[in-house]
């Protein structure tokens, strides 16, 4: 849903996610990602001088596989933002200069209007870990035999020394 800048009031434009996509942002798996059925949560869009002030939350899942053990589990995703965009006639052309910490906030916009999809998109990729985690204490898999350490110990000797440093075994022993 793509929505204009003209066609925000001045009092603001509130979107509620669940009419906006009542089976979740994908229709199927994209990019790898699977969304849970239904995106919950609000966006208010409020006209700027420059541009959209877009201030919102939203709730979801996501599947995903655990990055040790392989095995997929549902992520929860909760994003409270605020985002500026701007429109491009109103950016200055300044050459180089220093990025502040405000101003990565802030998003282009190439015409007059603002896709909601996107922020969305955006939101939910920012909330995944880079490594996900099925839980805190995952084991993982073993080295050896691929067992998945979370279900029991396999008896693997996983204490393997690099050859090449086996020397230093020896050095630590004769050390006072």
């Amino acid at each position: 849903m793509k929505v204009r800048w003209d066609a925000i009031p001045p009092e603001g434009r509130e979107i509620f996610m669940d009419q906006l996509y009542p089976d979740g942002p994908y229709e199927q798996e994209e990019h790898g990602l699977s969304v849970a059925p239904a995106v919950k949560g609000a966006l208010l869009l409020q006209r700027t001088p420059q541009g959209i002030k877009a201030t919102g939350r939203i709730s979801t899942a996501v599947s995903l596989e655990c990055s040790r053990c392989l095995k997929d589990f549902i992520l929860p995703v909760v994003s409270e933002f605020e985002e500026f965009f701007i429109l491009e006639h109103h950016v200055s052309c300044e050459e180089d200069r220093e990025l502040l910490h405000d101003d990565l906030d802030i998003g282009f916009l190439p015409e007059e209007g603002i896709e909601i999809r996107d922020i969305v998109e955006e939101q939910i990729w920012l909330n995944i870990p880079m490594k996900p985690l099925c839980h805190d204490e995952c084991k993982g898999l073993c080295s050896v035999c691929g067992m998945d350490l979370n279900v029991g110990e396999c008896g693997c000797d996983r204490q393997h020394i690099d050859p090449r440093f086996a020397v230093l075994k020896t050095i630590r022993s004769s050390l006072p």
